[in-house]
């Protein structure tokens, strides 16, 4: 695979990474009052509203520190599922702790408070690295290594 053959997949698995991440916090989110929107569509059409819109958050937030653990992958080679699922984790922590959106949507919408927003952040981060790691993260340095003819 050549060089831009990878910069392209990189991309694209760094997109679909940061929107599995978002989904997985707007299921967090929502999950525990899912019982109470069973029966109203507006609140179903809303999920994915919501979603979308974490999407564009996590990326936001994820981006730079997301292709620093590619960049270095990429160096070293590193094709484990285990440092993409770490490497995950920190970004999510990282980017828990580096931006604070509960005191901006504090009095903005009526979703109930997260009671475990640290352990959604690292889990929607080890989810978007495990995503991440399906894509691209396996072949992680095969650009370099010589074709056999």
């Amino acid at each position: 695979m050549s060089l831009l053959g990878r910069i392209v997949v990189i991309f694209f698995g760094l997109i679909v990474a940061i929107m599995i991440a978002g989904i997985t916090l707007v299921i967090g989110i929502i999950a525990p009052d899912w019982t109470g929107i069973d029966s109203d569509p507006v609140e179903r059409v809303f999920f994915f509203i919501a979603s979308f819109f974490a999407t564009s958050f996590v990326g936001a937030v994820a981006i730079l520190p997301a292709l620093i653990v590619i960049v270095l992958a990429e160096i070293a080679r590193m094709r484990s599922f285990i440092y993409y699922g770490v490497g995950g984790a920190l970004i999510g922590l990282a980017s828990y702790f580096g931006s604070d959106i509960s005191v901006r949507l504090e009095n903005t919408t009526d979703v109930a408070p997260v009671n475990s927003a640290l352990q959604l952040a690292a889990a929607a981060g080890i989810i978007g690295g495990l995503a991440y790691w399906l894509i691209a993260g396996r072949n992680a340095g095969r650009w370099r290594e010589p074709h056999s003819t």
